[in-house]
């Protein structure tokens, strides 16, 4: 263990009183001797899960997001594991971030094999929220060019068949969120437009919830090339990491604990949408996170 890693893990250990800035500097300039421990960190979470679970400990999301800044590959497997934990597990472990950063996590790791996401996509016992991550780290990394976009298109399509089958036979159907919504965003985003006539029979049969994405946006959406996509994606913050102090700028802690000494922060206040002094926000309306979704489809989903 490094000099550097002893010296600054205590001060990313444990939600602070205010963003530990200068900490975030010190790491960035110190990416090969700090990548090891913080890979091998994600390795031991993703077989015991257990110190994530203590009142304020973030280590492993400053980890996540410090790697996926840094495009280190080592870290996209143990991210991957880590989203078969159960919906509670992930509740614990990510907190809002399983909606606001892991997705992003994963794509920024990406190294080019698809097979970690589309596990974990088609994963049914695991969170729905990091099923969903997945599919959005398929995009993105398509997108980015971490991943072939043929193949994420294929499987992607497939996908979309399965769950509308399953969509079609369940008593359910109609629930607050289905994957299906986000997936017909995802090929939107990719241009796959061979695959538009699909998706307008999914939308006159129901199965997507037109408040999430309307059928005419999807048909002009997918008529983006896709830099135009991923420069819409990265404007709306939905883009690979670069800037972990950003990142976690608007972390709710950082807006709401006073500049005194308090124990540490229960993982729960990442979970709070942030607070804003503007009126309230419909379910229906934009996010105000900038993600471009439905309130009711993202900070609002809890």
């Amino acid at each position: 263990m490094t000099d550097i890693w002893t010296a600054l893990a205590p001060q990313l250990e444990h939600l602070s009183p205010t963003q530990p800035r200068e900490a975030l500097a010190l790491a960035d300039t110190h990416r090969a001797e700090l990548a090891p421990p913080l890979v091998a960190l994600l390795e031991a979470l993703a077989a015991d899960p257990a110190p994530a679970r203590g009142d304020g400990y973030v280590l492993h999301l400053y980890a996540m997001l410090l790697l996926a800044a840094w495009r280190d590959t080592r870290a996209y497997q143990p991210l991957a594991e880590l989203g078969h934990l159960d919906e509670a597990s992930i509740d614990e472990v990510f907190g809002q971030l399983v909606h606001d950063s892991y997705g992003r996590a994963l794509a920024s790791c990406c190294d080019g094999d698809i097979a970690p996401l589309t596990r974990l996509a088609d994963a049914a016992s695991a969170s729905l929220w990091a099923r969903a991550a997945a599919l959005e780290a398929l995009t993105l990394a398509a997108l980015a060019g971490r991943a072939a976009r043929g193949p994420v298109v294929d499987f992607l399509a497939d996908f979309g068949a399965r769950e509308a089958l399953l969509l079609k036979d369940k008593p359910d159907a109609g629930a607050e969120f289905e994957l299906l919504d986000l997936l017909v965003v995802c090929l939107a985003d990719l241009g796959a437009v061979e695959h538009l006539p699909t998706i307008r029979e999914w939308f006159a049969a129901g199965l997507v919830d037109d408040s999430y994405a309307t059928p005419a946006d999807i048909a002009a959406d997918i008529q983006r090339s896709p830099a135009s996509c991923l420069a819409a994606l990265q404007d709306a913050g939905r883009g690979l990491i670069d800037d972990v102090a950003r990142e976690t700028a608007l972390w709710p802690a950082f807006h709401e604990l006073p500049p005194v000494q308090l124990p540490p922060i229960p993982l729960g206040s990442l979970r709070e949408p942030i607070r804003r002094d503007e009126t309230k926000v419909g379910r229906n309306d934009p996010c105000p996170c900038g993600s471009g979704r439905k309130y009711k489809k993202c900070h609002g989903a809890n």
